[in-house]
């Protein structure tokens, strides 16, 4: 009967079945349990099942993640760090991602970090040797002062697993961000400082998309018993009165309404999904780019679908977000298998205790990624899970329902107008209580004690779903709302700037890209006898391409010289602030501002050190004025980048024409 068996939110569109067929509770029992059960066989870390009872103990205790006294919703006083993996590369990503490096170190102050180079992520390091290297304490309530509470990951899960990702989460607000070309990275950027200068005000605008396939128990469960009862609990709120929550269950939770929520004229402030996610056999050349896309209504269901290979049509994918969205400011939750992200290996519990590989290497959803770097601006995170997601972690096979965790999570986002990451921490408090309870009936079962089978599967897959909810963008964004009683917003949602033209994330084994002007002269070669007015009418063949190169070559040589010029100077940014109360008495048209004050200074070197003079009021910052500088400083950055890169593209294909 399907009330004695567990569903998985994932569906197998290389084959068109489900990824994990059910199973009943007595058969995931005696996997978990094993030949030997004990602790170690659901979580081989002792350090973060130690570190796992500790958070336990501190909430059953009501002791809060950060240390007493600390406002989770100021930066100044949680601090604000990001972490690189300790490779070359992480440079130019740094780069990219400056504008929002500067504004996060404009709010944080002193509490602000960066952990990159030599401090950066080193490969298989552990959460308790790391904080040790960064001096913070590896367990027990946050001291910012030691390291920040907001903590950002740039990297790919091979560069910095999400196994750490996990780890790091039970003590900090944890997110991730990683993108496949550079762009992406300066475009989420500016999206996150837009929408918290104020440039995006978004209505007060929920809703819940719940898929319910016919004749499928998963769709149907967290339709009826995830979605529904958590839009309507919001929506009895009293403080929920100026939000407007709609719910799009089953038949309308197609295809074509989740393009109009996800980029479309109905995007909302935050969108919650409930829905198989896509998911594909190891080696499918679909798995990188469509692993963890929603699995729509248009999926006929399990009985219905005979066809083999789930088609495209059924399911939403980042490459069908298109060019013309706006998603500037939105935050999503998405409910479903691989919606985050995939790991290499497989996390569920095999009888033998080995894990088998479920894709070539670890990567973060394609679907988030084009969320949050689209071109008009990006949503400023997405909450999802790595591996799959289990319908048992809200409906268990005996009727009982557990929402709470979702609900607190969306009220404080909602209603508390609370950073993404300190409302995720539900769902770290539930993991650390179901690691904590599962630890002590696996080490009864290993000697010997009876465990009921039901209890052990309910706690197992609830723990598991608890830990794998992450934060695809910053931890510390929250949503950009308009003030209540404001006047009417636009209709159309705000966009970004054009933030340059895509470009790679350096690979430095990777071959060069054909030059444009060379594959230019390479089809003008064959257009035989035609003149484009470069040589007089006697000039053909050999002597024309001479003359030709030549005259390239010359222009090189004076533009290599120019070259040389714009990046020495661009090699040391500096921005001076000044303010006069009489700008009659201030020279500033020859550009020395003689009669003004200098009240701050930033330089930066381009390999990022820097200086910085920070301006007074008496004892205080002087906050307006640094607020002030720093947007100098952030545009100075972004102006200087996009220089560089076009300068180069432009040298690269001009010298490749020339060779």
């Amino acid at each position: 009967m399907a009330s004695e068996q567990l569903f998985f939110n994932g569906v197998n569109a290389s084959r068109g079945t489900y990824g994990r067929m059910p199973l009943t509770v007595d058969a995931l029992a005696a996997l978990i349990r094993g030949d030997t059960p004990s602790a170690a066989s659901f979580d081989p870390d002792q350090d973060q099942r130690d570190e796992l009872k500790r958070r336990a103990a501190q909430v059953q205790a009501h002791i809060f993640k950060v240390k007493e006294g600390v406002d989770e919703k100021d930066l100044a006083q949680t601090g604000w760090g990001v972490i690189f993996p300790a490779n070359p590369q992480s440079a130019a990503i740094r780069e990219a991602l400056g504008e929002l490096l500067a504004w996060r170190r404009a709010q944080a102050g002193p509490r602000y970090r960066e952990c990159t180079g030599s401090l950066g992520y080193r490969p298989n390091e552990s959460k308790a040797d790391f904080l040790r290297r960064q001096n913070a304490a590896s367990s027990g309530p946050v001291d910012p002062d030691k390291l920040p509470y907001y903590l950002l990951l740039v990297g790919s899960p091979e560069e910095i697993p999400y196994r750490f990702q996990y780890q790091l989460d039970v003590q900090y607000a944890v997110g991730r961000i990683h993108f496949d070309h550079l762009d992406a990275y300066a475009r989420y950027a500016r999206s996150v400082v837009s929408a918290e200068r104020g440039e995006v005000k978004l209505a007060r605008k929920a809703v819940f998309f719940g898929v319910r396939n016919h004749d499928d128990v998963a769709t149907a469960r967290a339709a009826d018993d995830l979605v529904l009862p958590l839009a309507n609990g919001i929506k009895i709120n009293p403080r929920a009165s100026d939000w407007s929550i709609e719910t799009v269950i089953g038949e309308g939770a197609d295809k074509a309404r989740l393009s109009k929520l996800l980029g479309g004229d109905e995007t909302p402030a935050i969108l919650f999904t409930a829905s198989h996610g896509v998911e594909f056999d190891n080696g499918d050349p679909r798995q990188i780019a469509h692993q963890g896309a929603i699995l729509c209504q248009d999926w006929p269901g399990p009985q219905v679908w005979r066809h083999g290979e789930i088609p495209e049509d059924f399911y939403l994918a980042g490459d069908d977000i298109g060019a013309d969205a706006r998603l500037l400011g939105t935050v999503a939750f998405c409910f479903a298998c691989f919606g985050a992200g995939t790991p290499r290996s497989d996390d569920f519990p095999h009888q033998k205790g080995v894990q088998s590989a479920i894709a070539p290497h670890a990567f973060v959803s394609q679907l988030p990624q084009r969320m949050l770097g689209h071109p008009n601006g990006g949503a400023l995170a997405v909450i999802g899970h790595v591996e799959r997601a289990w319908t048992f972690a809200f409906s268990d096979a005996r009727g009982g329902k557990q929402i709470e965790t979702f609900s607190s999570t969306m009220r404080r986002m909602m209603l508390d107008g609370a950073p993404v990451g300190w409302a995720l921490e539900f769902f770290n408090n539930r993991y650390a209580e179901l690691a904590s309870v599962l630890t002590d009936d696996m080490e009864t079962a290993r000697w010997g004690g009876r465990i009921d089978p039901y209890e052990l599967a309910t706690k197992w897959t609830e723990h598991n779903d608890s830990r794998s909810y992450v934060i695809i963008g910053d931890p510390a964004v929250r949503l950009p709302l308009a003030d209540i009683g404001a006047a009417p917003l636009a209709t159309e949602r705000a966009t970004i700037p054009t933030v340059g033209a895509v470009t790679s994330v350096p690979d430095p084994v990777a071959a060069p890209a054909p030059s444009p002007l060379a594959s230019a002269q390479g089809d003008q070669a064959d257009a035989a006898g035609v003149s484009f007015g470069f040589f007089s009418p006697d000039e053909t063949g050999g002597a024309a391409v001479s003359k030709l190169t030549a005259a390239l070559q010359e222009f090189a040589e004076h533009l290599g010289t120019t070259l040389k010029r714009v990046i020495e100077d661009a090699a040391h940014l500096e921005v001076k602030t000044y303010v006069a109360d009489d700008l009659a008495s201030v020279n500033y048209h020859d550009g020395d501002f003689s009669g003004a004050q200098l009240r701050a200074v930033t330089r930066m070197a381009l390999d990022g050190d820097t200086q910085v003079l920070v301006p007074r009021r008496g004892d205080q910052l002087d906050a307006e004025l640094w607020a002030i500088h720093t947007s100098m400083v952030q545009q100075a950055q972004s102006t200087r980048a996009e220089m560089i890169r076009s300068i180069a593209a432009a040298a690269a294909a001009l010298f490749g024409a020339i060779k």
